[in-house]
C-alpha cells in the first residue's frame, strides 16, 4: 500500500492524541469512569453492566463511579420494574449540566487550538475524523482483533 509512512503517522498522531485525551480526563475532578458514565446516561438511562462493556472497564469501576456520581448529586439509579434488582443510570438536572459544563469547556479548549483553521478545514478534518473511527470501531468489532484467543501466559499451568 502507498504512503506507509502517511499510515504510520496517522498511528502515532492518534495514539498521542489519546494519551493527551487521558491526561484531561484523568485532569477532571470526576475521573474518566465517571465522566465516561455521565456521557452514557445522557444518551438515555443505562444499566452498569452495559455502561462497564462500552467503557471496558470492570464492574466495580462503574459502582464506584454511581456512588461518587450519586453523592454529587448528578445521577439517580431507576429501578426496573421487570427486574427490582437490576437498575439504570440516569442523569439528574445538575448531572446534564455538569456534562453540558465539561462539553463546553472542551470544546472552547480545542476551538483555541484551531483558530487559524479555516471553517471548511475543520469541518472536513471532522468527516475524515469520524470515517477513521467508525472504521477502526467497526475492524475492532470483527476483525482479527476480535477473534483473539487468550493469552497463553496467564493461562493456568497444566
Amino acid at each position: 500500500m502507498e504512503g506507509t509512512d502517511s499510515i504510520w503517522v496517522i498511528i502515532r498522531e492518534l495514539h498521542r492524541a489519546a494519551q493527551l485525551q487521558r491526561r484531561a480526563v484523568a485532569a477532571s475532578p470526576l475521573g474518566p469512569v465517571a465522566l465516561g458514565l455521565l456521557n452514557l446516561a445522557a444518551q438515555a438511562p443505562v444499566s452498569p453492566s452495559d455502561a462497564a462493556k462500552e467503557l471496558q472497564v470492570p464492574p466495580q469501576s462503574i459502582t464506584r463511579a454511581v456512588a461518587d456520581l450519586m453523592a454529587a448529586g448528578l445521577v439517580r439509579r431507576v429501578g426496573n420494574a421487570a427486574d427490582g434488582r437490576s437498575y439504570s443510570i440516569k442523569l439528574t438536572e445538575a448531572g446534564q449540566q455538569a456534562r453540558a459544563d465539561f462539553r463546553r469547556q472542551l470544546s472552547a479548549d480545542f476551538s483555541r487550538l484551531l483558530t487559524d483553521w479555516d471553517p471548511r478545514e475543520i469541518e472536513t478534518f471532522a468527516g475524515q475524523l469520524s470515517r477513521l473511527v467508525s472504521a477502526l470501531a467497526a475492524d475492532a468489532a470483527t476483525g482479527p482483533a476480535a477473534a483473539r484467543t487468550a493469552n497463553p501466559w496467564r493461562q493456568a499451568e497444566q
